[in-house]
């Protein structure tokens, strides 16, 4: 059998197409993980705080959204958990130590300066996180069923934005 003297640099040439498939694997991979957890980070001091809210709050308006928040990021992280189960990706199951602070710092007032914290770190809160997914939706490094996650998800995001951002501004913060 004779051998091509060119097989080798076709053999080389699909082991370095290869090696550059495992390279771009690994940091769509990293990306995917780093949204996860951001989002999922999100959504936990979101669940948290309106758990607080819920029976901390003066105004019914902040109730109302506290319970809106549990319910609605709840299920948004249950759903991110399920899209990336069995995809070597870990999903937080607590705050981190910055987040911790956050629901420290909330937590630690109360009557209507509570629901004046709160309602800012909501809206502040929401900003973030739309930008986030807003990036992650436009973004061709994440796997594409995490860009169509924080694509479907955003029209929720928004909305609850809107009324974080009224009722912060109903607090006197105009945030």
């Amino acid at each position: 059998m004779k051998r091509s003297k060119h097989g080798w640099q076709a053999g080389f040439a699909a082991f370095l197409c290869a090696l550059g498939s495992m390279a771009a694997n690994a940091d769509r991979q990293a990306n995917d993980q780093n949204f996860v957890s951001q989002a999922t980070q999100a959504g936990i001091v979101e669940v948290e705080l309106g758990k607080i809210a819920q029976t901390k709050a003066t105004d019914a308006d902040v109730r109302t959204f506290a319970s809106r928040m549990v319910a609605d990021h709840s299920k948004a992280n249950e759903e991110l958990a399920a899209l990336v189960q069995g995809h070597d990706i870990d999903v937080p199951s607590t705050l981190d130590a910055d987040h911790r602070k956050i629901v420290t710092a909330v937590s630690a007032e109360t009557g209507a300066d509570f629901d004046a914290a709160y309602s800012k770190q909501t809206a502040a809160d929401h900003a973030a996180v739309v930008n986030l997914f807003r990036s992650a939706a436009a973004s061709n490094d994440l796997s594409p069923a995490l860009s169509n996650f924080a694509s479907e998800t955003i029209p929720t995001l928004e909305d609850n934005k809107h009324v974080a951002d009224d009722l912060a501004a109903k607090a006197g913060h105009g945030y």
